[in-house]
């Protein structure tokens, strides 16, 4: 990694790839980094439209210098980018070394010819985030932070190695074709470059066995397997094949193994991966050498049951999450990337929908190793670029076409042996006036991503009925009852009277909640006005998630969405530049209620859970909601036993609701205790008459 000391500048400027530019006072900075991280937050003045945004969209520059050492002379050298939104160009040593387009899938760029030996050399990256017709997104509900905002690689390569190919993936592709309970197909391919003067006799081992790098997330007290589950006894097969590839030239390779009686991936119950390598020797030499965990499992989707994974129902019930955070924006590190996996995965999820962008690779392995399964998708959101028809599209809708390609094949690509993902997102809510357009473009998405990935399913999000007649083999509605029209309580009604051709799910549904906003009886807010009660929040969910239980042909359900997140065009909810629809405040300090109510609804782990703490005035008479996955809850009041209430007498499952409490004027004590199993859990707050 080359993450450090970067010199930036903010705007345009000239010559900034030139070794002559005096650069000391620009500011220093580490990677990952953007420069939207305050203005792409901070709403803008007199706006409520997501388009309506002032935060700064230029040419952004970055300047570090690298010694690259005399004995890497006959090596070749590399630099990756794991993310950089929106356009990036590289420059080495005064000399551009490579552009990209794209803000959310990596990229790498071959500075060998570029480089001095034995030197310093300059590196100076441009990039840009500005509108533009030709890459997607051209706009959202979302900041489009702009910067080098994920992880920076130096990496360098025998002039005879695995290529990394057109896509910017690891050198090793792993597929898995065939998976049942007794058996397994794996298939591990490569393609090995040559990049020598003189024709080479190689001998390529591939290795299948367990795995044994565990991303430990130091955020997650307890998993819902133990470490035994992931043992298996001692596993390793091995084969391998020489070849001979001309010089400068380029050759595929594939190996096959059949795994019997495979330890399958399944879920957060036994996430179970093995491990695939591959190395280049050549008369006992080590040249290279590549490796990826790997998942064994099945899955599919039915119209009328929903999912399965290894053949058994598995109905996908989580959230949906952005990448952003307050204050740092997208520029996440490791530390933040756990953090948040660590409070979804609490929050008892077995499905993510990763959205609306390819996101940080570490947090992909995160869900390989703990077992949530994963909707991934492109940044296709709104609007189409361009103009004309599909088939007679001007230059910028021809360009926009290209690069949405483009961004699908890496996204499948750099991700292509995640365990977790099992459908690849191919637009989200494009306008039904784009109709004509996307009936063959998603076809054509489709298509490609098939050609790419033949196992996995293709998905879209909608929030219209035109899409019936656009390709995916699965689908799921953007629709939020109580929030944009209709009554909270219609979402099963809305659902039962729209689903599609194919199997249909919820891709977003949720109501937004501002913690420091409280009404004991909420009435039906403004979506886009001041004042957005988080107890409104709290009733529309548990309507949403009663909906949703009794309706098994639903394959997928999401939050909308796990966090607050920037928007800077949004001004509602007394928090400019926020969508507020989050179970967990933008700064991960506080779980709205609404969280508890689905860690109530699927986590394994006792918990209960007080709602309305913040709402700390009551009056003297009052009612406690308490969430809790146990037996029966106990309510104390200032020390006092008030009343216990079983889960049969209620309404809705895990929701216990104690009516006509009495409160001493002043502070009183409230303490509730749940029976779940053969523990016992508790929860305290305190309330002013």
């Amino acid at each position: 990694m080359i993450n450090h000391d970067w010199k930036f500048y903010k705007g345009k400027t000239e010559n900034a790839f030139s070794d002559e530019l005096d650069d000391s006072a620009w500011e220093t900075v580490s990677i990952p980094h953007t420069w939207n991280n305050i203005d792409g937050q901070d709403g803008t003045v007199g706006g409520k439209s997501i388009k309506d945004t002032d935060y700064f969209r230029s040419d952004c520059w970055y300047r570090k210098k690298i010694f690259i050492e005399n004995k890497d002379r006959e090596k070749q050298i590399f630099l990756r980018f794991q993310g950089a939104n929106t356009q990036t160009e590289l420059f080495v040593n005064g000399k551009s070394a490579g552009i990209h387009k794209g803000g959310y899938t990596a990229f790498i760029f071959d500075i060998t010819p570029f480089l001095i030996f034995g030197a310093e050399n300059l590196l100076a990256v441009r990039v840009n985030n500005e509108y533009t017709e030709e890459i997607a997104p051209l706009t959202a509900d979302f900041t489009f932070y702009g910067g080098i905002y994920r992880e920076m690689e130096l990496i360098k390569k025998n002039r005879i190695h695995f290529s990394f190919g057109e896509y910017a993936a690891r050198g090793i592709k792993i597929t898995t074709p065939l998976v049942t309970d007794n058996t397994a197909e794996c298939i591990i391919n490569a393609e090995i470059e040559n990049n020598t003067n003189s024709e080479k006799t190689l001998k390529v081992i591939a290795k299948t066995e367990k795995n044994t790098d565990f991303p430990e997330n130091p955020f997650i007290e307890k998993t819902d397997f133990s470490e035994t589950s992931l043992e298996q006894k001692e596993f390793e097969e091995e084969k391998s094949s020489v070849i001979i590839i001309p010089a400068n030239s380029k050759q595929e390779i594939s190996f096959s193994f059949t795994i019997n009686n495979p330890h399958l991936w399944n879920g957060r119950k036994d996430p179970f991966l093995y491990r695939g390598t591959l190395e280049i020797r050549e008369n006992g030499e080590l040249l290279d050498k590549v490796s990826d965990t790997m998942g064994l499992r099945y899955f599919h989707a039915d119209k009328e049951k929903g999912f399965f994974l290894n053949g058994k129902s598995y109905p996908l019930r989580g959230v949906s999450r952005h990448q952003d955070r307050e204050g740092l924006g997208n520029a996440l590190t490791v530390k933040e990337h756990n953090e948040d996996f660590a409070i979804i995965y609490d929050m008892g999820v077995n499905s993510i929908r990763l959205a609306h962008y390819p996101q940080a690779e570490y947090f992909y392995r995160l869900c390989d190793s703990y077992g949530i399964v994963v909707w991934a998708e492109i940044p296709v959101v709104d609007l189409i670029g361009g103009n004309g028809t599909y088939e007679a599209p001007d230059e910028k809708r021809k360009e926009f076409f290209h690069t949405t390609k483009q961004q699908l094949k890496e996204m499948i690509h750099q991700n292509y042996n995640h365990a977790s993902i099992v459908c690849w997102g191919i637009q989200n809510e494009i306008m039904a006036k784009f109709d004509e357009v996307m009936r063959p473009f998603t076809k054509e998405l489709h298509q490609t991503a098939k050609a790419e990935d033949a196992y996995r399913y293709t998905v879209m999000a909608t929030n219209h009925n035109k899409a019936e007649n656009w390709t995916s083999d699965l689908i799921a509605w953007n629709v939020y009852p109580g929030w944009y029209g209709m009554s909270r309580k219609q979402l099963g009604w809305f659902m039962d009277k729209n689903r599609f051709n194919r199997p249909t799910g919820i891709s977003e549904y949720g109501a937004g909640g501002n913690y420091r906003q409280h009404e004991l009886k909420p009435k039906h807010p403004k979506h886009d006005g001041q004042w957005h009660p988080e107890e409104y929040q709290t009733i529309s969910h548990e309507a949403f998630l009663k909906s949703i239980n009794e309706r098994d042909y639903l394959w997928c359900t999401y939050v909308w969405n796990m966090f607050d997140f920037g928007s800077d065009g949004r001004n509602e909810g007394s928090r400019p530049g926020m969508n507020d629809k989050g179970l967990v405040s933008f700064d991960r300090k506080v779980k709205k209620d609404s969280y508890y109510l689905y860690q109530c609804a699927w986590s394994s782990t006792p918990m209960v859970h007080i709602t309305g703490k913040r709402l700390e005035n009551r009056k003297k008479k009052t009612f406690f909601k308490i969430y809790s996955n146990g037996s029966a809850v106990t309510l104390f009041v200032n020390g006092k036993e008030n009343n216990t209430l079983h889960a049969e007498q209620c309404r809705q499952k895990g929701i216990f609701i104690f009516k006509s409490v009495k409160l001493d004027k002043g502070e009183n004590e409230i303490k509730v205790t749940a029976e779940c199993g053969s523990k016992k859990t508790e929860d305290n707050a305190i309330f002013t008459v």
